[in-house]
């Protein structure tokens, strides 16, 4: 390679690379210490191996790179949801947990966009959603069914005031209820075969759906996020309990296009990939499980 073609190339790297880095008017003037403090206090900690620091100190470091990826989207793009069913939303800043980009440029778990558009086209007259976190689902579904209600549950106080704000500023606040703490007893409170349950609860959903403290379940469709493998111990159980009653669609995680989203393009590689991570551990599948009398 020549030396112009060589000092070409590392331009076009340092406009990809300042492309993120740039943008970085909005954020907090110490997230950057933050991070590196984040990262100061994992090195010295005592019990951890080596290989142990280095895994959560790149989870750390992509955090931060995803965290300045999604500034710049929002830089160039705005705050409104670019594609997929809740396409024309307008997001927060922040989110209550987990991912940003993925929300905004609406790929986020877009392997259950079939489920939304059977949703949607089925219009319950109930949807609840159990770990609404910020309200991506719960406010989505809402501007998408105006005539159903929604009913909103997190534990998280900061989660439920990011829901009512997402939920007031699309227009959506006079029908959805938002909630903590839901138990199985309060299943009772909603109509078998025509309520649509969205659970996300990070680990506790074999402890929420069960047909034998909450009978009730039997006439409800549900679309559940499961945690670990499919065939884990667990998510086998819990895919037994409604066997008889459902009918049980597994769904896989997939890949992601970088093509699909022209906004992506001129970033670095591994900003590209960062985009599209849902800050999972592993590759969470889910179940929408069809009551057949419902």
């Amino acid at each position: 390679m020549g030396k112009l073609a060589a000092a070409r190339l590392v331009n076009i790297r340092t406009e990809r690379i300042d492309s993120v880095a740039a943008h970085c008017e909005d954020l907090d003037l110490d997230y950057h210490e933050r991070t590196l403090k984040s990262l100061a206090d994992l090195l010295q900690r005592d019990g951890l191996s080596s290989m142990d620091k280095m895994r959560a100190a790149l989870r750390i470091c992509a955090r931060h790179r995803a965290h300045l990826v999604g500034n710049t989207v929002v830089h160039y793009g705005g705050l409104a949801v670019r594609t997929g069913p809740f396409a024309g939303m307008t997001m927060p800043r922040q989110v209550a947990e987990g991912c940003f980009v993925p929300k905004l440029l609406g790929c986020y778990e877009s392997e259950l966009h079939p489920v939304i558009d059977r949703i949607v086209g089925r219009a319950y007259a109930n949807l609840v959603n159990i770990g609404c976190a910020e309200g991506y689902y719960a406010v989505g579904l809402a501007r998408l069914l105006p005539d159903s209600r929604v009913w909103a549950y997190d534990t998280d106080e900061k989660a439920r005031e990011r829901c009512a704000l997402l939920a007031s500023e699309n227009g959506a606040a006079e029908r959805i209820t938002i909630s903590g703490t839901f138990t199985p007893e309060d299943f009772a409170g909603f109509p078998a075969g025509d309520t649509v349950v969205i659970c996300d609860i990070e680990g506790g959903e074999l402890d929420l759906l069960d047909p034998r403290q909450a009978p009730v379940l039997a006439g409800f469709d549900i679309q559940v996020e499961l945690h670990n493998r499919i065939d884990a111990p667990g998510n086998q159980e819990l895919i037994a309990r409604f066997a008889d009653t459902h009918e049980i669609l597994e769904i896989q995680p997939a890949e992601r296009n970088i093509d699909a989203y022209p906004e992506l393009r001129d970033l670095e590689h591994l900003d590209q990939l960062l985009a599209f991570w849902e800050f999972r551990n592993g590759p969470n599948p889910w179940l929408f499980m069809t009551a057949r009398q419902g």
